[in-house]
This record gives structure tokens, sequence and C-alpha cells, in this order.
């Protein structure tokens, strides 16, 4: 269409890319839109701009879309928490199953049945968050938030709809807690820990916490029903302000409970985690003779509820700390028919003690966004003749299964899960059959 001055211009929106930005052309190049939804016409500001693309947000809606909802936060135009407000949140989890449908034609394999989308409640689903802290000396007052779309700088915003409501609906009084304090100046960030039973606070401060801000950041933690943690430094300098507290979540449905650190990685999304965890141990088909190898496996998210139905369960990670935590976990929930093992699954695997002369029947992977494929030529040389593949980037899920599916695995069944609604994070599952 035309420009109407050099960081604006007026778009039509032809089709909607794989993260659910709007797609648009003009002067050769392609123009991705935030906030825009095929069909429509609007005024975009231009955010970023290279050779052959640029990224613009959708100022002004000047022809809307019929699926085009009102956000229900008041903020989400300026914060960067979230970026699918303006869509429905069954239109949001059908982009995202689009989106993994067209990764896996894009490498021409065809799982042999799709699932329905997994979804549970959309609001108030996020417990683990960073938020940016920063006291504004023209307000003369700290702001506590996610930070604005396409900026370092803090939202102003009172309160959050996808974070937990122990915290998001608290945010005014987290600020107004830190703006009491000496070090006000000196705090950059909060780390949001949020358990069934506790929640915990890391604050980063640059600065030593006098008794003063002591008194007010106990004051809050009782006015909140939370816990203070203080880091002055790297992740080993994190302790508590009184005393530790221990954080939990359960799998219900197979009796189990898990401890974590406020600095261990968990799913931000405890709900969405049990039907997760529920859906890839019925994919497993799981039997008192199965030898199960649980890679990628954290704290034993997984582990340990497959322990409860198979003979035995392996968990390998690379993560020294985990590791020792999910074996602690094993012993608080007297799993007994399970081991862990700390190795790094990206290196040869020959020489590891859970590889050397092992076999096994079953396996689950749940790897961070790189993908497996480094470790996968080795589940043939173990014996695994089913696989369940968890993953938080659906690109390397496609990459991964057609290299899986060149080594004699054929794809059973593959969707996705609405971890992460309101934003354009995909989780997704699939299943490999040898």
């Amino acid at each position: 269409m035309r420009r109407k001055k050099s960081r604006s211009y007026e778009l039509t929106i032809e089709s909607l890319s794989h993260e659910g930005r709007g797609v648009s052309h003009i002067d050769g190049k392609t123009i991705f839109v935030s906030n825009a939804l095929p069909g429509e016409v609007v005024i975009a500001e231009r955010q970023f701009s290279k050779a052959n693309y640029e990224e613009a947000y959708a100022k002004e809606i000047l022809k809307v879309s019929k699926d085009r909802i009102n956000p229900k936060c008041e903020f989400f135009e300026v914060c960067g928490g979230c970026s699918f407000q303006y869509i429905s949140s069954d239109h949001q989890i059908d982009i995202k199953f689009n989106h993994l449908q067209s990764l896996f034609a894009s490498h021409q394999v065809n799982p042999m049945e799709w699932l329905k989308p997994l979804k549970v409640a959309e609001w108030g689903y996020r417990r683990k968050a960073r938020l940016g802290v920063r006291y504004v000396k023209k307000k003369e007052r700290v702001l506590v938030g996610f930070r604005e779309k396409k900026s370092s700088f803090i939202s102003d915003m009172s309160h959050c709809e996808i974070l937990h409501p122990l915290i998001g609906k608290n945010l005014n009084h987290l600020a107004e807690c830190i703006n009491l304090m000496d070090a006000r100046e000196a705090i950059p960030q909060i780390e949001v820990a949020i358990g069934e039973e506790e929640t915990i606070l890391v604050l980063r401060h640059l600065e030593e916490i006098n008794d003063h801000d002591e008194k007010i950041l106990n004051e809050y933690a009782d006015k909140l029903n939370i816990h203070w943690y203080l880091q002055s430094g790297g992740i080993d300098t994190i302790k508590p302000l009184k005393k530790a507290t221990e954080l939990i979540y359960r799998h219900p449905m197979h009796d189990v409970e898990m401890k974590f650190l406020p600095t261990d990685f968990t799913q931000v999304n405890f709900e969405m985690n049990q039907e997760m965890v529920n859906l890839a141990l019925s994919m497993l088909d799981l039997n008192q003779e199965d030898l199960v190898l649980d890679l990628f496996c954290g704290l034993g998210n997984f582990t340990l509820p497959i322990a409860k139905y198979a003979k035995h369960v392996v968990g390998v990670d690379g993560d020294i700390g985990l590791i020792n935590r999910a074996k602690q976990n094993a012993i608080s929930n007297e799993i007994e028919n399970v081991e862990f093992f700390a190795a790094n699954l990206f290196e040869d695997s020959s020489a590891f003690t859970w590889f050397r002369n092992k076999r096994y029947n079953k396996a689950l992977i749940d790897p961070a966004r790189t993908g497996a494929k480094e470790i996968l030529p080795s589940l043939s040389k173990l014996g695994i003749e089913l696989i369940v593949y968890v993953s938080c980037n659906p690109a390397t899920l496609a990459r991964d299964a057609k290299i899986l599916e060149d080594d004699g695995y054929k794809v059973l069944k593959a969707g996705v899960m609405d971890m992460f609604p309101h934003t354009g994070h995909v989780e997704s599952i699939a299943l490999f059959k040898k």
C-alpha cells in the first residue's frame, strides 16, 4: 500500500505468519505486523527494518476483522508480556496448530493422526516469571512489570491478567513496597516462583539491603503472604530473607508431589502441565514390563509419574542440580524403580553409564528449544520402540520428526498444547513407533 511517513504506513494484511503476526508487502519487502489480522487495513508503525523485511505494530485499525476481540488487559498495547489478546483463545490455538502442521509438511512428515489441541484455563495461569523493576525519577515512584513491547522500559501496570492472581493482582503493592526502600534505585528485577502452597519472590539487588529495607520487605511479605529471597550476585548468592521455604506442585492423578527451588525450571502453567503429563503417559501405554528412558528429565516431572506404571525408569539431564533434586523427589515419593544420571546429552553417549549394554523399549524426550537431534541416532541402538517427544519449539520437533522417520520410526500422532495462552509460544507433542 502507501507510506504515510517515514516510520508508518497503511497496509492491507494478507495472511498470518506462523507466530501470529499479520503479513503484508510494500516496496518489495515483507512486513510482519503485530496486532493485525488477515483482511484488516491498518496504520502500522515500523519498529525494525532489514534489507528484505520489516517489523511493525498496528497502531490503528481502519478495517476490522470479524475475528478480532477486545483485549482483556488494559495494558496489552504497551506491555510485552502478551501478544495475542486481540485474538480469541480458540483462534489462538488454531494458529499454533496450523503452524505445527505446516512445519511437519515442510519436512514431508505426515502423522497418521492429528490430536485435538489441548487447552485449560487461559487467565491467571502463569506461576513463573521475571519482572522488571525500575525507579523512575520523573514519576517519583517504582514500576514493577514486564517490559514494554520492543523496548527496555518497564510497563506502567498495576496488575497482570496472565500472572497467577497471588502476584498478578498485586503488582501495585510490590511497586509500593520497593518504593519505600532505601535501595529502590538498585533493584532491577524480581523472579517469581509460585508453588501450590507457597510463593517465593527472588529480589535482585545491586547494593546491600539495610535493616530499614528488611523491615519493609518483611511487612509486605506478611501483607501479601509471600516469602522474599535476596540475590546480590549470581545464582549461588540467592538466600532467604528469613527462612527457607519449600515450593511444591503435584500430579494428583499419579499421587506424585514435586519439590523445586525458585530458580529451577518448571512449567509455568501447572494445570496444563498435569494434562500434558497425563497425555504423555497415555501415549506411552505403560505396563509393568516397560523399561523407560526419560531424556532431558529435569526434576523428574515425567519420570516419577512414569515410574508408577513401568518396571523401571532412567532419567537423564545435563543439570546436576536438577538431577540431585530429582533423586530427592524420588525418595520423598517413595519411588524406588527409578535412577537418575547427569550427562550432557549433546555429546557422544556411548560412554555413559545409563547407555552401556542397556536396553529400553520406550522413551520420553523433552528437550530445550534447540531440540534433540544429537541423541536421536542412539535411540535405535537402545532398542527403543515407542517414543513420546514433547517440545517447546515446533520447528525443531518437525526437524527431529524427519530424522526419526528416516531412522525407521513412524509418526503416529502429533498435536499442540496451549501451555502459554495469549503468547506466540507453542508446546507440542508427538508419538513415534518403530
